[in-house]
Formats: C-alpha cells, structure tokens, sequence
C-alpha cells in the first residue's frame, strides 16, 4: 500500500488515485518494504526510499513515465499556447465576421469532434491543435512585413512554415504534443506534401483531420495560386475535397466529414 499522505498529492495533482490494476502491464506505483518502486510493463525502472520529502520528486517522475502533465507544466503550456495564438491572429487577416483562418479553422475543427462523438477533452485538444497549425507563418509574416517583393518572398518561404512552427514549439516541452500537427498538416495521403513526404498513415491523425479543415477554410475564403484562381462556395469546395481522397487526403476522413458537412452545414 502507497503512503496515505503520497496518495492525497497525487490525487490533488491528477484527479485520480495511482491504482495498478495489473502490475506487469502499463506504468505502476507501489509500496515495497521501505521503497516507493515504478514500474512499467513489468520492469522497475524507478525506486525512491520512502520520504516525504521527496514526494514531490517522485510524482513528476512518475508524470513523465505515464505521459501526465504536472499543474505547473499545465499552467505553462496554457500562457504560451496562450501567446502564440494571440501572435497567430492578430497577424492574420480578418473576415466580415471579424474571425481570422485559425479561429475559423478551430471553430470547425470543435464542430467536426462533436459531430464525430468525441469527449469534451478531445474536442478541447483539436481545437488547440487547431489554432496552433499555422504557428510557423508568424515568420513569413515578418517577411512580408519588410520585405520590398513580400508576395514573391511569401511565395518562396510558404512551404518553411510548418518546420518554422516546429521550431517554435519545441521552446518548451510542454507544446511538443502540438508539433506532428504543425508540422505534417500540408502532408498528402499520396506522399507528396511537404515538408517529409509522409504516406498515409504515416501522417499523423489530427495533421489528417486539420489538413481537410484547412484547405475548405482557405478556398472557401481566399484566392490562392495554389488552389485556384477563385474563391469556391462550400459545395464546390466540398466537391474537390471529395475528388481529392486518397490523393490529398485521407479518404475515410473525408467520408466522414461529407457527412458532417452533410449534417451539420446543410451542404452536399
């Protein structure tokens, strides 16, 4: 049995008890003898002596083994995503609502989660996925900003930008779990995106969910070399995404949000 006092902390820190169900399989905490051992998948890969003072110690290694995030780290990775996201609009250009690509590209990113069922921490987590995806063009907007040829150096700096976010995320460890995002949402299913040329799966699942919702959201409210020379409707839209599966992305994804935009959008 764990010190009732060890137990109490890591309760207040995670919401839960440190219960091993099965001590061989996944991360464990437990009592033996005068020890506070770890183990994970069946091997011991931590043992502290059995001082309160060293609780604290104890319950970050035991955080990082298990994946959990600390209140300090949480309270970290929420004023710099913070940061980001309030640099991220402010240098984007706003619609006739007043909304920027990002919040729009987050709004329907929380439409399509709750559509698809998730729970409300995996929708909140897309959501911030979602708003970080374009971190990286801060740096092309700086760019553009003093540069005499800005649509020419934004032209040949676009496809920089999702290693530029990868760059600005990896400040600190707790936006990690944001940079496959950032950094593989202008992959293709086909394998010929940028900037690693990942294949299918390969492409991690929420740079695939963010991939669709970004290319509706930029066709549908710019116009791009890249895309067309015209701004699309949302049925045109839908229809090149639909003719774009298993090209450009994921096609049982775009099945998926056919429906959504089906159900939710009234469009077909």
């Amino acid at each position: 049995m764990l010190p009732e006092s060890l137990k109490k902390l890591f309760k207040e820190a995670f919401g839960t008890q440190p219960i091993c169900d099965e001590i061989d399989n996944g991360i464990c905490m437990f009592k033996r003898d005068d020890l506070i051992v770890i183990k994970q998948n069946g091997k011991v890969v931590a043992q502290f002596e059995d001082n309160e003072s060293d609780y604290g110690v104890i319950l970050h290694y035991y955080a990082k083994k298990a994946g959990l995030i600390t209140p300090q780290e949480r309270e970290v990775e929420e004023i710099l995503r913070s940061l980001f996201v309030n640099i991220i609009v402010l240098t984007e250009v706003e619609d006739k609502n007043g909304f920027s690509h990002s919040q729009r590209v987050a709004k329907m990113a929380e439409e399509f989660a709750k559509y698809l069922g998730w729970d409300e921490n995996e929708v909140k987590d897309i959501v911030n996925h979602a708003f970080l995806h374009d971190v990286g063009k801060i740096a092309i907007e700086q760019l553009m900003l003093y540069s005499p040829t800005r649509l020419r150096t934004l032209e040949s700096h676009y496809e920089d930008h999702p290693t530029m976010g990868t760059i600005y995320l990896s400040i600190n460890e707790s936006l990690w779990k944001y940079i496959p995002t950032v950094r593989y949402h202008h992959e293709k299913w086909d394998g010929t995106g940028f900037p690693d040329k990942l294949k299918g799966e390969e492409i991690p699942y929420y740079a695939r969910i963010i991939a669709i919702l970004d290319y509706y959201d930029e066709v549908t409210n710019f116009v791009s070399a890249d895309w067309d020379s015209e701004i699309k409707t949302p049925q045109q839209a839908l229809k090149e995404i639909k003719y774009l599966a298993g090209r450009f992305f994921d096609p049982e994804l775009v099945e998926k949000f056919a429906r959504f935009m089906r159900d939710v959008h009234n469009v077909e």
